[in-house]
């Protein structure tokens, strides 16, 4: 009788004895009350059958005891027996339906922890269907300037065709969000036509005060009746899910945002290495016409022009989305210094090579080694008098390989260099893009190594290009790309 008197003290509000009982417990020790009753009811039926069976009453009792073991298994192992015990014990037992600790904390592991390989709109569906018992549902979302269509759905296929706008009766009585719409059992609302017959809870997602869209859950196969707990544990369960969709569209568009990002980055790099050789080319057509009808110019102009068109097509291969990096190969730097210094032979300032390195290998794309050193040893030129000498040297540090462009140009100051020198799109020549600094950094970097300015205002500047040297390798590659 203990059980029984302790529930009377607790119903009772006058004693006023708070007892803190688990709805687990009561819902095990139900069970297993109910269970025991069922057991001393089958074992009076087998007494009765053992004493007036006759003939038949071992057989009768052996199919009794087979039978009340498979109604037991059937009725213990149901999902719905089970909802049903919960809603009466919660119901007639407790002073609130819900454990909101122990609802909020099943909400909080069912829309964050994937199950099944399911995704967020459908891992909210399953959690907001828990609280009402509700077997499916579809999830509706906002897409601006159209309206709301269905984009997930648990339990049942996702409707094809369905568009609803945002001034439709049942998205007005949302009312903001904050207003959870049942339907009436005979389903014959118009605000509901286009919903299914077995559409009975909408709740709303609301987001910042914006309804970002609304699941509709299908009746439960037992009668339930909703009251104001039901409906706000709905209601916050359902703005707790708009923000966690917010947030995974957010992190989509920012993934989208880094991809067109680094599209932009490789346009850029891309058009900087076209306007370099579209000079190539408009140097070729300024001395075509005088040297046309010489051979050894002809040659010389349909090497280059099929250089061009070469390094063309492999610049544009890189802007392709489905472009895979490839492993970069070892080469031979001072190879690359090499045809570097034989492209800019002949200016009026000269350029001296130093290699104190001996022969070493370094891992990185050669084409992007030789458009960052041509640049940076342009640059040089530009910065130098006719009389004065741009030296590249290289040499050893540890276990990296330094190679200096140096020149005897005016210098820059600190401040220059440190605030605009690398700022993307910010030039100081008059036909210029902005972007050589910083795409020679960048493509040096991409190479695990470094670039960094040594200079000083009246005394000249020194480009120091680092990379790091591969210690065990194959014999590199003698030539350079040309």
């Amino acid at each position: 009788m203990a059980p029984s008197l302790a529930l009377a003290m607790a119903r009772n509000r006058e004693w006023r004895i708070d007892i803190h009982v688990s709805r687990q417990v009561v819902l095990h020790t139900a069970t297993l009350l109910a269970s025991g009753c069922f057991l001393l009811a089958v074992a009076v039926v087998g007494m009765l059958l053992r004493g007036f069976g006759g003939d038949w009453g071992l057989v009768l009792q052996l199919v009794m005891l087979f039978g009340s073991v498979v109604v037991l298994t059937t009725v213990l192992s149901s999902g719905s027996v089970r909802r049903r015990l919960k809603f009466l014990i919660s119901r007639n037992f407790f002073t609130h339906r819900y454990d909101y600790r122990v609802e909020w904390l099943k909400f909080i592991e069912l829309v964050s922890e994937p199950k099944y390989a399911e995704e967020l709109p459908v891992r909210i569906i399953r959690a907001l269907a828990e609280f009402v018992d509700s077997p499916a549902g579809v999830l509706w979302s906002l897409s601006h300037g159209i309206g709301y269509f269905p984009t997930a759905a648990w339990q049942r296929p996702i409707p094809r065709a369905g568009k609803l706008p945002t001034d439709a009766p049942l998205v007005a009585g949302f009312r903001d969000g904050s207003w959870i719409q049942e339907r009436a059992p005979e389903g014959t609302e118009e605000a509901w036509s286009f919903a299914s017959d077995r559409a009975w809870l909408a709740v709303p997602l609301s987001h910042c005060r914006e309804v970002v869209g609304f699941v509709l859950l299908d009746r439960a196969h037992h009668s339930i009746s909703l009251n104001w707990e039901a409906f706000d544990l709905l209601r916050a369960a359902g703005r707790q899910a708009a923000s966690y969709l917010a947030e995974e569209r957010s992190t989509k568009v920012l993934r989208d945002t880094e991809l067109l990002t680094e599209y932009s980055k490789r346009f850029a790099f891309v058009v900087h290495d076209i306007k370099n050789l579209a000079s190539q080319l408009n140097l070729i057509v300024s001395n075509a016409k005088r040297y046309l009808d010489d051979p050894e110019f002809q040659r010389d102009m349909l090497r280059t022009v099929e250089d061009s068109v070469a390094r063309m097509n492999n610049l544009l291969s890189q802007l392709k989305a489905d472009a895979v990096p490839r492993a970069p190969p070892l080469v031979d730097p001072d190879a690359i210094v090499g045809a570097v210094v034989g492209e800019l032979a002949g200016g009026p300032v000269v350029v001296e090579t130093r290699n104190d390195a001996g022969n070493c290998a370094v891992a990185v794309d050669p084409d992007r080694l030789k458009s960052a050193l041509t640049h940076l040893v342009q640059n040089a030129i530009e910065a130098s008098r006719p009389s004065d000498r741009v030296i590249i040297s290289s040499r050893r540090l540890g276990p990296q390989l330094l190679i200096d462009i140096t020149d005897r140009g005016p210098g820059m100051d600190h401040a220059f260099i440190r605030d605009e020198l690398f700022l993307p799109f910010r030039s100081t020549k008059s036909g210029g893009y902005g972007i050589g600094a910083f795409q020679t950094r960048e493509l040096i970097r991409m190479a695990a190594g470094d670039l960094e300015v040594i200079s000083e205002k009246g005394f000249g500047t020194t480009m120091r290009v680092i990379l790091p040297l591969v210690p065990e390798r194959e014999p590199a590659a003698s030539s350079a790309v040309t």
